[in-house]
């Protein structure tokens, strides 16, 4: 599996932004080409657009936490007493 790719450096939220908009074009062009071929070279262009486009929201939530942060998830846990 090939590096994932730290795009929240060097790039700007809106760079990133629009590039994961046309990884979501690319890819619903290549789920179309692999509806009608199937091949496995297509379906491994697909896991490549997967990972940048995880890459992406991931350079996404750091660039811009407010927007784009992930939602916090609060855990309670209560703890009685031992009896004896």
């Amino acid at each position: 599996m090939a590096m994932i790719p730290d795009y929240s450096i060097g790039f700007t939220i809106s760079e990133v932004e629009e590039l994961h908009n046309k990884l979501k074009l690319e890819l619903h062009r290549v789920i179309a080409q692999y509806s009608e071929a199937g091949t496995q070279v297509i379906a491994q262009r697909t896991e490549d657009i997967h990972v940048k486009m995880a890459a992406c929201q991931k350079a996404m939530q750091k660039l811009d936490p407010t927007t784009y942060g992930t939602k916090h998830k609060t855990a309670v846990s209560v703890v009685s007493a031992l009896q004896r």
